[in-house]
């Protein structure tokens, strides 16, 4: 019960914008995170059948209580057994302290038992993904730890997310912002982008320096996209177009330095992305208490998406593939999809505090409701 209640805390105190450690994104590179201790870890893997031993590390989307796709991988895979570590409201950085402090420091993990096979599933960096550049560099810094251990890597990209209702981030042309930080993120562990592009200023601490081709202990060997797969509302109506490109002319800075024709191009191209962007949210079919968290069934989605790409070595036995989950490219995703099935009616949050007991609203921050 602790858990679902964190669950819900730290998915409202995202949804609703309130002050919250690690859910709100960073807004500045400069702010380093701050490292977290942890008391010392005490679990251990148990199964002596099940020679695959993987630990799933992810932020609250991972760590979500029902039939999370952590749970749905042993499920399927009869070689594997699962650690979950995942933390509700851990950026990259603090995912990737955790990792070290709760498993490479583990003293009842036995890295070097010749019999086993480790691996790390990574699906974290949405609570720091405000700050993209930095985000990667954490999930960089964790892929090189891990394979220096001798774990291979499995990397679940980022989920859809985002909703009109969320202002904040996603009000105008303002959800540009988001949806590319969000990709940069994606693309990364992907491996589809460039040390530079997805490290920026922090590309030039690599050992090779920035425009060093990537090696291979700074990427997965199995990468599986969930952003651009059946999880989005890929059905959802177009923004005025018209309307976001005179928000974007009003901005002089945005365009400043390009001539006349590069500045219509830009535009042009600006308000057509922005007009997509409820195309890029997570299906309403699939939402749990916001438009961050899949719930149950989007978690199976999750699992039979990546199951087809899971090492031979996990003895997976995968169900038919969802429709849409394993695209080339964005041109691959229809422009106009079917819309999914009607949700069912969900709830004002209002509506939802006001079941809540008092002591939980004080904690969620609306006490006078």
């Amino acid at each position: 019960m602790r858990r679902i209640i964190a669950a819900i805390t730290s998915g409202w105190v995202l949804l609703s914008g309130a002050p919250a450690r690690a859910q709100e994104p960073v807004t500045s590179p400069e702010a380093a995170p701050v490292e977290e201790v942890e008391p010392p870890p005490t679990w251990r893997f148990k199964s002596k059948e099940r020679k695959v031993k993987v630990v799933v590390l992810a932020g609250s989307i991972g760590a979500w209580p029902k039939q999370p796709y952590a749970e749905r991988f042993m499920a399927m895979c009869k070689n594997v057994e699962v650690k979950n570590l995942s933390k509700v409201g851990f950026g990259a950085f603090q995912l990737k302290q955790r990792f070290k402090q709760q498993f490479l420091d583990n003293p009842y993990v036995n890295l070097r038992d010749p019999d086993l096979e480790y691996w790390l599933v990574f699906q974290g960096g949405l609570n720091s993904v405000g700050t993209p550049e930095r985000t990667n560099h954490d999930i960089r810094e964790m892929f090189v730890l891990a394979h220096a251990r001798g774990l291979k890597v499995v990397a679940l990209s980022l989920t859809p997310w985002g909703d009109d209702t969320d202002k904040k981030r996603w009000g105008g042309v303002q959800g540009l912002r988001y949806l590319r930080a969000t990709r940069t993120v994606v693309d990364f562990v992907l491996g589809t982008l460039s040390p530079r592009q997805a490290l920026g200023e922090f590309a030039a601490r690599r050992p090779g320096g920035a425009d060093a081709p990537w090696q291979a202990a700074e990427l997965p060997e199995v990468a599986v996209d969930l952003f651009r797969s059946a999880l989005r509302e890929t059905g959802a109506p177009l923004r005025d177009v018209e309307a976001l490109r005179a928000a974007l002319e009003r901005d002089r800075r945005r365009y400043e330095g390009l001539d006349e024709a590069a500045r219509e191009a830009a535009l042009q191209a600006d308000a057509a992305e922005a007009a997509e962007i409820p195309r890029w949210f997570l299906r309403a079919d699939l939402r749990s208490f916001d438009h961050i968290h899949p719930n149950t069934e989007g978690h199976r989605l999750i699992a039979e998406t990546a199951c087809p790409r899971l090492p031979a070595s996990w003895g997976c036995d995968c169900p038919p593939a969802p429709p849409g989950s394993q695209p080339t490219g964005e041109a691959a995703v229809p422009a106009v999809a079917q819309a999914p099935a009607e949700a069912q009616p969900r709830l004002p949050t209002t509506t939802l505090l006001l079941l809540y007991p008092h002591w939980l609203r004080v904690l969620l921050g609306a006490p006078h409701l």
